[in-house]
C-alpha cells in the first residue's frame, strides 16, 4: 500500500470523500442487501452473501457516523485549540468505547464471532505494556476492545502508517496518545515516548512481530536473522510454526520508558485463517470461536538488558506458539 498523502490531504479531502462514499452506500442499502439475498438464493450456500454485506452496510454506517462525531469535538474543541484538554479527551475515549461496541455487536449478531478469553485473570491497576502477536483480520481491534470494554484501559497503540488511509483511526489516535510508524528503527526514540508517563489506567500496545503472520513472511524472517549471523534466534525461530520471531528494539525502548509497568503477553487463535474477504465470507457464519489469553508479568520479572530482553521475548513467543497450538481449531 501506497504511504499515506499530508495530514491537510488527508483532512480536507480523503475524510470527505470517505463520508460521501459512505453516504452513498448507505443510500444504495436496500439494492445492496436485495443483491446479496438473491446472490445466495442463487448459489445456494447459506446465507454469506446477505451477512457479510450486512456487516459492511453497519460498518459503513458507524464509519460515516464516527467521521461525524470527530468533525463536532473538533467544532466544540473550539476549532482544535482545547483538544488537549482532559475533558475532550475523555471525550474521545467515550466515542472510541461506542464505535467499537457497535463494531462489536455486528460482527457478533452478523458474522457470527465469538470471543472467548482462556483464564481470564482480574485486571489490577497500575500502567501495563501489552505486547501481542500479529495475525488476522480485525487483530488490533480485538485487541483494543478487549483492553478498553472488558478492563476499561485507556491504550496507547504503535500503528503501521497505512492505517491513516482510515479517515477514523486517523483522526482519532492523532488526538490520542498513539504512534504511527513506518517500518524504520528510527521510530525507537518515540515508542519510548509513547510509553513514558502512563497513569493505572492506560496500557502501551505494541506487537513485536511488525507484520501479520504468514508462513511466507516466517521464512523471510528466519533467513533474516541467518544472514545477520544470528544462527541460534534463527533456529528458536524454525521451531515456531505460527508466529514470526519477535522484534526487540520497540520493546526494549518501552521497557527502559516505563520501568514500573507490568508486561501483558497476548496471544490469539482462528483470525489468521480467515485471511482475505473471500476467505471470511466462505465461513459465514463463523462457528469456530477466537480463543485468547493474557499472561501478566510482574515489572520486577523483566529484564532491561538487550541480550536478556531477546532471549527472554523469544522464550515467551515459544510460549505463546505452543499455547495456540494447543488451542488452535481442529481443520
Amino acid at each position: 500500500m501506497r504511504s499515506p498523502p499530508p495530514k491537510i490531504v488527508r483532512r480536507l479531502a480523503i475524510a470527505p470523500l470517505v463520508l460521501f462514499f459512505c453516504l452513498a452506500v448507505l443510500a444504495l442499502s436496500p439494492l445492496v442487501l436485495t443483491g446479496a439475498l438473491v446472490f445466495d438464493l442463487v448459489r445456494r450456500g447459506g446465507w454469506g452473501g446477505a451477512r457479510f454485506a450486512a456487516f459492511v452496510l453497519c460498518f459503513v454506517a458507524t464509519e460515516a457516523g464516527m467521521i461525524v462525531a470527530l468533525f463536532l469535538l473538533w467544532l466544540v474543541s473550539g476549532f482544535g485549540l482545547l483538544l488537549r484538554s482532559r475533558g475532550l479527551r475523555s471525550a474521545h475515549y467515550a466515542l472510541m468505547r461506542g464505535w467499537l461496541r457497535c463494531l462489536s455487536w455486528a460482527a457478533i449478531r452478523l458474522l457470527g464471532l465469538r470471543i472467548e478469553i482462556v483464564d481470564r485473570a482480574e485486571p489490577r491497576p497500575g500502567p501495563i505494556l501489552v505486547f501481542g502477536r500479529h495475525a488476522g483480520a480485525g487483530n488490533s481491534l480485538m485487541m483494543t476492545r478487549t483492553l478498553m470494554l472488558a478492563y476499561r484501559r485507556r491504550p496507547r497503540v504503535v500503528m503501521i502508517a497505512d492505517l491513516q488511509w482510515d479517515p477514523v483511526v486517523d483522526v482519532m489516535c492523532h488526538r490520542l496518545p498513539s504512534l504511527f510508524i513506518e517500518r524504520s528503527e528510527r521510530f525507537v526514540g518515540a515508542i519510548g515516548d509513547l510509553a513514558r508517563g502512563m497513569d493505572d489506567d492506560e496500557a502501551f500496545v505494541l506487537f513485536p512481530e511488525g507484520h501479520d503472520f504468514t508462513e511466507k513472511l516466517r521464512l523471510r524472517a528466519i533467513a533474516h536473522l541467518r544472514k545477520e549471523g544470528r544462527v541460534a534466534a534463527a533456529e528458536q525461530a524454525e521451531e515456531m510454526e505460527r508466529v514470526l520471531p519477535p522484534r526487540h528494539k520497540g520493546p526494549l525502548a518501552a521497557i527502559l520508558a516505563a520501568p514500573e509497568a507490568d508486561v501483558v503477553m497476548f496471544a490469539h487463535t482462528t483470525l489468521e485463517e480467515l485471511g482475505t474477504l473471500r476467505g471470511l465470507y466462505r465461513r459465514l457464519p463463523l462457528t469456530r470461536p477466537v480463543k485468547a489469553r493474557y499472561w501478566r508479568i510482574p515489572a520486577a520479572e523483566v529484564p532491561h538488558e538487550q541480550e536478556a530482553l531477546i532471549a527472554w521475548l523469544f522464550k515467551w513467543w515459544k510460549t505463546i506458539d505452543d499455547w495456540i497450538e494447543e488451542h488452535a481449531p481442529e481443520t
